[in-house]
């Protein structure tokens, strides 16, 4: 979105960083899209114009030379989200999928590791997840890194992210990959093998928008291992990420660090689309359910 651009330069010199610790003979394809749609901005009324923001993701696209980058810009009158571009990306060339949020602060060593964990992994479908430093309530437990255990769930939200940078590079915690036992993602910056990803939980051709495509995914993998499906998520221990827009990167409202463009565009009323999609939870998968069994998966 408009108002996530300067979180995306943050998380995008990262992936910059990351470049020269990457495996010999991975080709790592990037895609990204400046979602402008009407039917969610009101440009007309808005303080900044559409060509700001335009301009302003065109120039990002500099940061990632060395890369193959594949940058999009929509700007149509109807609803659009990570929903539609989820089933955008997929591509008979691609074998790992690795969502990165426009905020998200991880080091430059945790690209490689995940690739490098994901070469030596058997399961037919799998998740690789890094540490998160200690998050809002307890359900993160399974993926928090023990050093930081001792921060209270209220708390979460004040600690210094560049700490926690800091502590990826000097942190005696050695780098394994541990099996859990609950699924718990975010699509933050988790790598899905291709039969994750484009068999077991695939976002559904009707999406449209916004919603949590993680929790759905979550659930349907966990009830697919329980159906001895050989599915697993690990855990990448000694790399911790966490958003940016966290501790003094908040301001005093508690908002994120690029507030003031959200601040400056008038949204239009439209219903609530992680409610919608919650709503109608069950039904997606029930779906989910029935199309691996029509995939004689189940």
């Amino acid at each position: 979105m408009p108002w996530d651009l300067d979180g995306a330069l943050l998380s995008l010199t990262q992936l910059k960083k990351s470049k020269p610790y990457l495996p010999e003979g991975v080709e790592i394809k990037v895609q990204t899209v400046l979602n402008l749609s009407s039917y969610i901005i009101n440009w007309e009324k808005s303080l900044i114009p559409k060509e700001y923001f335009t301009s302003k993701y065109n120039n990002l696209s500099s940061i990632l030379t060395g890369y193959e980058h594949i940058s999009k810009i929509y700007d149509g009158d109807e609803l659009y989200g990570h929903l539609n571009f989820q089933t955008e990306i997929i591509s008979p060339e691609v074998e790992y999928y690795l969502p990165i949020c426009p905020d998200i602060c991880f080091s430059e060593y945790a690209l490689s590791y995940l690739i490098q964990s994901a070469l030596n992994i058997p399961n037919k479908y799998f998740v690789i997840t890094p540490q998160t430093h200690k998050l809002w309530d307890p359900t993160w437990d399974e993926i928090t890194n023990p050093e930081y255990m001792s921060v209270p769930y209220p708390e979460w939200d004040k600690v210094d992210v560049f700490d926690i940078y800091y502590n990826n590079n000097i942190s005696e915690q050695p780098i394994s990959l541990k099996p859990i036992t609950k699924s718990k993602f975010a699509g933050w910056f988790d790598l899905y093998n291709k039969a994750f990803y484009e068999e077991l939980c695939p976002p559904h051709e009707d999406w449209e928008g916004y919603g949590p495509w993680d929790w759905y995914s979550m659930i349907l993998s966990e009830y697919s291992q329980s159906q001895g499906i050989d599915f697993q998520q690990y855990l990448l221990e000694g790399e911790t990420i966490l958003e940016y827009s966290v501790g003094p990167l908040k301001n005093k409202k508690g908002s994120k660090l690029v507030s003031h463009y959200k601040d400056l565009l008038v949204l239009n009323d439209i219903p609530n689309q992680r409610q919608q999609f919650e709503s109608s939870m069950q039904q997606y998968l029930n779906k989910g359910v029935q199309m691996l069994k029509d995939k004689k998966i189940l």
